[in-house]
Parts: C-alpha cells; structure tokens; sequence
C-alpha cells in the first residue's frame, strides 16, 4: 500500500471515530476544545482547511438543552481550493464559514429555518454548513424536502450527514469540489449575476472564464498596453481579475487598478484634473505599498519620477503593473497637448526594462487614439497592423459554454442537445448577458419545477420561454442599446445592412456598406469625411463588438437576432430619419 493510501485510510478512520463521538456527546461538552477538535477533524475531511481550535469561535448554542450549537470558523482564504461555480464557498467567503452543529432529529424546514442559519444564508449570501449528528442519516424523501425549503426560501446550506461522509471516502483527491458536486443540488445556490449593467468591477475567480490571451498580454512586459471594447463587455472585470492574480507582495510584484474617471479625469468639465497629476497618483501609490520607504515625500514631477526609477535600481525583483481604467477623457486630454503624459510613461517602462508597465483601457476612442498620427502606442505594442490586439468583445465559444455549462453542472444541472447553443445564440456569447440570462434561467426552472430531483434537465422550451420573458428581452435590448450609444455612426451602419438585408447571411463589401450608409446620411459617409480606412476601422470595432463578422473582405451580421432589436422595418426607417436629421455628428 502506498503512504498516500495509508494516510487517506488514516484520515477516514480518524473521521469516523470522531464523527460518531461528536454525535455521542452530551450538552454540556458540546463547546468544549474536544468537541472542537472533532468537528476541525470533519472540516479538513471536507477540504476546509482547519488547523487548530482556536479557528472556530462560538457564536450561538440553544440554551434548552443544547441541541444545536452554532459556531463561526475562520481559516485562511487561500487555504480553499477554489471551484469553478461556486463562489459562495469560495471567495465570497473569504475564509469565513458558518458551522451549525445539530444534535436532534429536525424535520428539514427546522434545519432551514433556524434563525441563526436564516440570517446568514439567504439570498447566497454567507457560506453555511450544517453538521447533522443526529443518530439517523437524513432520508430521500428528507433530502428532497430539504432542497424544496432552500429553493422556497432562497436559502443555501450543505447538510453534511452520515451518507455524504461515507460517499466521500471513496472520493480521490481533494474532497471539496466533490463535497460542493453532491450538496448544491439541494439548496437554492446561484453563482451567476442578476445584473446586465453595472457590476463588472468585480467578478468572484469562480465565475470568470475566458480572457486568458488579454490577460497574458496584459502581464507580459511585451504586451500591448492597450485594452479597448464596448461598454459591459467585461474590460473592468479582467483587470480586475489580473489585479487579484498578479499582486504578490512576496515575490515584489505590485497590480493596481486606477479608475481615471473615478479620480477626476472626466471630459469637459472645469473641474476636470490635468494628466499631468497622475505621477503624483502612481508615486503615492508607491509610498502607500511601502516600495519607495514611508520617508519618501511628494516633491516635483522631476524628484518623483527619480524615487520610481530609484527602486527599480535598488530592487531588482521588482514589478509593477499600473492598469487604468475608463481612460477615453485621459487621453484625449493628454492628446490634445501633444501626448506628454503617455510619453513620459513609456519612457518609464523603457528605463525600468518594462518592469514597469501601464495599460490604458477605454471604449474605442482608445483604438483610435493609437491610430493618430505621431501616437505613441505603436511603442507600447499597437500595431496598426493587428488592429484588434487588445480589443475585448464577445468570448470564444468554448469560453461561453464553460460559462453556461460547469457552474450549471455544479448545481445538479443537464443540458439537452442544442440548449447551450440556444441560450449562446440568444446572448451573443457576451458575458454579462449569459450572467443574467442564466441566472434567471436557473430561478425560472426552480419555480416551475419546485418537485424536480437532480440531474434537472433543461431543454430548448425551457431556453426559448425564458428568453421571452420580459426580463431578459428587456435586458438585452439595453445591452445593445449602450453598444450603439457609443458611436451614431455604429447605428447607421446597422441599421442599413438590416434595410438592405435579403437573408440572414447577406454579405457587403466595404464600397457597398459604404453606398448603403451615404443614402441615408450622407454629410457622414462621404468619402470626403469618412476615408475607407476611417470606415473599415469602424467595421473592425463592430466585428470587436460582437455586431458583425468578416467574411474574407465582406461583412455581415454576426446573428440573425441583432436585427430583431431593432424592431419592425418602419421602426429602423424611423431611427434612420432621426440619425439623418441629426448630422453632422462630433465624434471623437
């Protein structure tokens, strides 16, 4: 027998004798460090890392006789094994986990409707794990009565009894994931944002797929400096993903993430701060992490840019990646003036051998602020010739049914054939779309479905009634509403091709898209205004945007469903007219 096998043989023997002490002990032992210690011999069996008693602290017992106890154990965040799917037990708990130790037979609505459980639980709020040390293991029909509790009630606990112990000694491994597989079937669990707009600065590890070649360019000292896209595309979630990942004090890499507009670098507006500022802001950033030594004090541009040069030189492990964010106003700022800003910034990264590195991420204005003439983003890794490096749109499609398909799976779900694409198609693989869209998924299923017993198996009827409801075409118009808020002239180009479009998979040429735009606005798309590689530039961002596809040197709708948001063909004759009426336009 190999020593890995002796000690997991070891381990579950320590288990079971624990366990069945821990269900053998009377009230008044049940708060004791022997008690304690039992229940930190469970949570290491179930993967939450425990390393002495002092880590679970009383919160509350019952008085009358001690039936239930209930504890709050603090461990390190970074001691959990982090599972796709299931943030509520990840790093939204952030090492806090609620302990309910139960000693009596409990009908299931008083497992869930404890006060102490109820309080923390609801709404997938805190990460709460039942112990039941009754002398009977819960039964089926108390297993499912149990998930219809959670599902009335929004309630989310994993009940740890003597039949999910034993399955999960037969388990390899790591036990969490498997313990997360077996009990989240049962509550009211549901990883995926509510929201369309709004709430992509922060994105739990667990519910972030995809990116993983911008988030190499971002970190590599070679990579682009540059990350553009729409809005609700996801571009404050991966720096803010980037942020969490690459900051390790230990190994002297430093990430932050600056919000420009937040700070005060906002477009016309007289209180608008000078770009010049912002060495200011990095300099203190430096202080604040003790890079530059808690003497070091603000002097002039000069004097600060030597203290950041200073400790590259006396530390040579050093990095630090700068990512500002929302920095369209920034730039046309600092353009206007010349580019002082950015230059002084690339001479930095220059100087430090890219040790330091900034990045600027914006809406499209950032993509053409590096076409300009003497930019100086072709050295910060713009190339005119690749122009979407650093473009953020829709995911890949393996990336969106990842996003569909392991948090799903994770909670007892099954996909019929075609659903996933259903559902793909129905969100133009946007992230914040798919979030919403399965999140109300899974609450629509949980209504029209309270008897259902896992696997649940979601079908295209289930997708398609969904996908009806006023929520989500609600949601989704909203999305593509903001997309084509960003540029009229996005609009125009749209709304032609739906005009002119004889089947869905109508191509144009750039000369023909070019002729359909000029006869509804004309003052725009004269090629007097507008050269073919200002227009073919505005045709990259839709592809960007998830609006378009290429097809060789043709152009045409990335889906047939775009056109239906537009409404009736007199409905986009209308927006037409309007966008006619308002030539010419300011754009940037």
């Amino acid at each position: 027998m190999s020593s890995s096998a002796s000690t997991r043989d070891l381990e579950t023997e320590k288990l079971v004798d624990d366990w069945e002490l821990l269900k053998q002990e009377r009230s008044r032992d049940r708060t004791g460090p022997t008690s304690k210690g039992r229940i930190g011999t469970v949570l290491s069996f179930l993967g939450l890392r425990y390393q002495n008693e002092s880590e679970l602290t009383l919160r509350k017992e019952d008085r009358s006789g001690r039936r239930w106890v209930y504890f709050t154990f603090e461990t390190d965040p970074q001691g959990i094994n982090a599972v796709r799917g299931a943030p509520q037990f990840g790093s939204q708990a952030n090492g806090t986990y609620h302990i309910c130790c139960l000693w009596e037979d409990a009908r299931p609505d008083r497992i869930i409707r404890n006060s102490s459980i109820d309080r923390v639980a609801r709404g997938n709020q805190g990460a709460v794990v039942v112990l039941y040390l009754s002398l009977s293991h819960l039964t089926e029909p108390e297993r499912h009565d149990v998930r219809r509790e959670s599902w009335a009630n929004d309630l989310t606990v994993l009940i740890v009894d003597d039949v999910l112990l034993t399955y999960l000694a037969h388990c390899e491994g790591d036990r969490f994931r498997p313990f997360l597989e077996v009990s989240l079937p049962f509550t009211a669990a549901n990883p995926y944002n509510p929201e369309t707009a709004g709430w992509g600065s922060r994105v739990a590890p667990e519910m972030f797929y995809g990116r993983e070649q911008l988030e190499r360019e971002i970190v590599s000292r070679s990579g682009t400096s540059l990350i553009f896209g729409g809005r609700q595309l996801g571009k404050t979630a991966l720096l803010r993903h980037v942020e969490e990942r690459f900051s390790d004090p230990d190994l002297r890499r430093f990430a932050w993430f600056i919000d420009l507009k937040a700070a005060g670098y906002v477009p016309d507006a007289e209180s608008a701060k000078d770009p010049r500022d912002i060495l200011e802001v990095l300099h203190d950033s430096f202080r604040q992490d003790d890079i530059l030594g808690a003497e070091t004090s603000v002097h002039s541009q000069e004097q600060m840019r030597q203290d950041i040069l200073d400790a590259f030189e006396n530390d040579r492990d050093l990095q630090v990646l700068v990512m500002f964010d929302e920095s369209d106003a920034f730039l046309q700022r600092d353009w206007s003036s010349g580019s002082p800003v950015v230059e002084s910034l690339r001479a930095l990264m220059d100087d430090t051998g890219n040790r330091f590195k900034v990045v600027f991420a914006g809406l499209h204005n950032v993509q053409r602020f590096a076409n300009r003439p003497n930019s100086p983003f072709p050295n910060l890794g713009f190339n005119s010739n690749t122009p979407r490096r650093g473009g953020i749109g829709p995911l890949r499609d393996h990336e969106a049914r990842n996003l569909v398909e392991q948090p799903f799976s994770l909670l007892g779900f099954r996909f019929e054939p075609l659903a996933v694409d259903k559902i793909l198609s129905y969100t133009n693989r946007h992230p914040s779309l798919i979030q919403f869209f399965c999140h109300e998924l899974i609450q629509s299923y949980r209504q029209s479905n309270p008897d259902g017993s896992p696997p649940f198996i979601i079908g295209i009827d289930e997708v398609d009634r969904v996908y009806r409801t006023q929520s989500i075409q609600g949601g989704i118009k909203r999305r593509f509403k903001a997309t084509f808020e960003l540029d009229p002239r996005y609009h125009v180009i749209a709304l032609a091709m739906i005009l002119d479009q004889e089947h869905p998979t109508q191509s144009w040429s750039l000369d023909e898209l070019r002729s359909h735009c000029e006869s509804y606005c004309p003052l725009t798309f004269d090629p007097d205004c507008l050269s073919n590689l200002e227009l073919a530039s505005l045709l990259n961002e839709l592809i960007g945007l998830g609006v378009l596809a290429q097809d060789g040197d043709s152009y045409r709708m990335r889906s047939s469903l775009i056109a239906q948001m537009f409404g009736s063909e007199d409905e986009v004759i209308e927006m037409l007219d309007e966008l006619e009426a308002e030539e010419p336009y300011s754009v940037s």
